[in-house]
């Protein structure tokens, strides 16, 4: 295994989620693959895969992947709040309920925390995404 200093898997990380910014997705797959490769220890990079997928609609494979991360690391509340979000733009509001729930109460003073919170508060006042899921 070839040993990659963090500080340059953050700044792949980094240009993933530019490739992610400027709508150019294989791009953004084909470095967040890379990185999931140079880091398989470490859920980040797959969540950062499955934001790929969830920005495209692919909810199904944005929640096969977040799952994948959660099996790396079962205590991400990173992971975890990320799963919620797929769930919930997926349609299946009580199951993102459930989850993000669980990553609120994983991370409740961290950003984790707070974009599952974020969320919950969204789904209690009633928003309901204009997503269609795409296969």
């Amino acid at each position: 295994m070839i040993q990659v200093p963090s500080e340059d898997l953050r700044i792949l990380l980094e240009s993933g989620y530019l490739y992610l910014g400027m709508q150019r997705f294989k791009e953004a797959k084909e470095v967040f693959e890379g990185v999931v490769a140079l880091a398989p220890k470490s859920e980040v990079p797959l969540v950062a895969l499955g934001n790929v997928y969830c920005v495209q609609a692919k909810f199904d494979q944005a929640i096969k992947t977040y799952k994948e991360a959660l099996e790396v690391d079962p205590k991400s509340a990173f992971a975890t709040a990320y799963l919620g979000e797929a769930l919930f733009f997926k349609g299946e509001k009580d199951k993102a309920v459930e989850v993000l729930e669980k990553a609120s109460k994983m991370d409740p003073d961290g950003k984790s925390g707070d974009f599952a919170r974020s969320l919950l508060d969204l789904i209690k006042k009633g928003f309901t995404p204009a997503v269609t899921p795409q296969k």
